[in-house]
């Protein structure tokens, strides 16, 4: 079970121990939408499975658009 430590979960290492996951791009908007509110979005995502760290080979193109279009979602800061 998650602890909080680093390695744990990425959206832990992206928000809380600003750590580079998915690259600047995709990291800062994950940043971005869970300081506009959207945790619970970003949890609908699963992107442990597409963490490169565990084997995920996420398309960082393809994840950008969906989080900038989940971002464009929530209610400006």
């Amino acid at each position: 079970m998650p602890n909080g430590k680093p390695g744990d979960h990425p959206i832990t290492d992206i928000i809380v121990h600003r750590m580079e996951v998915f690259g600047p791009p995709c990291d800062d908007l994950i940043r971005e939408i869970s300081q506009r509110g959207g945790g619970s979005a970003l949890d609908r995502l699963d992107l442990l499975s597409l963490d490169p760290r565990f084997g995920g080979r996420p398309d960082l193109a393809a994840l950008e658009a969906d989080l900038r279009a989940m971002r464009d979602r929530l209610p400006a800061p």
